[in-house]
C-alpha cells in the first residue's frame, strides 16, 4: 500500500456581527487624591452609559477588569534657574470594553466621548457570535474534508494507485510542526464633520474569515501492472 498525505483548506466569509470598543481612562497630577478622584468619576460615567447600552439591546456586554495607579518622577524646567528639577507626580488609569450589537449605537457612542477629557480609544475588535462562528466552521470542514479526499484520489489515479482509503485526519496545529494562527478582524475608523456640524465616527468593518486547515493520510493500492 502506498500512503498519500494532502491537505484541505476551505475558508467562509461573513460580515462582522459584533464590535467591541476598548478604552481607558487615564489622569496624571502633582496629587494623588485628585487624579484618582478624576479618573473614578469619568470611569463611572462611562460605566453607567455601558450598562444603558446593554439595558437597551444595543449593546451584549461590558468589562471592567483592570485598574492601575503608580508613581513616577517627571523633570521639568526651572523657571528660576533655568536647569530642570525632580517633580513626583502620579498616575492612575481605568479600563472598560464594551461588545455592541448595533453598530450605529456604537459609532454614536464613540463620536460622543471621543473628545472626553480622559478618556483614549485603544481599538475597536470586530467578531462573529459564537453561534454563526460555529456554524461557519461546521460547513468549511466539509469542504475542507473533501477537498483531500479529491487531492489524493488526483495523486492516485495520477500513479495508477486506485480508489484511495482515508487513514487520518488532523486539524491544523494537530499533526505537529505546523501553525493554526487565527484571524486579527480589521477594522477602519475616520472621525469626520457631520453636515450638521456634530461630529461622526465611520466604522468600516472588514468581512471576518473563518477558515479551515485539515491534512488527512490517505491509503492505495499498488500500481497496476503493465
Amino acid at each position: 500500500m502506498t500512503r498519500i498525505a494532502v491537505e484541505g483548506q476551505a475558508t467562509r466569509t461573513h460580515p462582522a456581527e459584533r464590535g467591541t470598543v476598548n478604552l481607558h481612562v487615564t489622569f496624571s497630577g502633582t496629587l494623588r487624591n485628585d487624579v484618582v478622584e478624576q479618573v473614578a468619576r469619568t470611569h463611572t460615567i462611562l460605566v453607567e452609559q455601558a450598562k444603558a447600552h446593554v439595558a437597551t439591546g444595543a449593546a451584549e456586554r461590558w468589562d471592567s477588569a483592570s485598574v492601575h495607579s503608580y508613581v513616577y518622577d517627571d523633570r521639568v524646567r526651572n523657571s528660576e534657574s533655568g536647569g530642570k528639577q525632580r517633580v513626583r507626580r502620579f498616575r492612575a488609569s481605568a479600563r472598560l470594553s464594551v461588545t455592541f450589537r448595533d453598530f450605529e449605537a456604537l459609532s454614536t457612542w464613540l463620536a460622543d466621548i471621543m473628545d472626553v477629557e480622559g478618556v483614549e480609544i485603544n481599538w475597536v475588535s470586530w467578531d462573529l457570535t459564537d453561534e454563526t462562528r460555529k456554524s461557519l466552521q461546521a460547513e468549511a470542514r466539509v469542504e475542507a474534508a473533501g477537498e483531500t479526499v479529491v487531492r489524493a484520489q488526483s495523486y492516485a489515479d495520477a500513479l495508477g494507485l486506485g480508489p484511495v482509503a482515508p487513514v487520518a485526519i488532523y486539524e491544523a496545529g494537530l499533526r505537529g510542526g505546523g501553525g493554526g494562527g487565527g484571524n486579527a478582524p480589521m477594522y477602519a475608523m475616520r472621525a469626520s464633520a457631520a453636515d450638521s456640524g456634530g461630529a461622526q465616527v465611520e466604522l468600516q468593518p472588514r468581512d471576518i474569515d473563518v477558515e479551515i486547515t485539515l491534512s488527512a493520510d490517505y491509503e492505495a493500492g499498488t500500481p497496476a501492472e503493465g
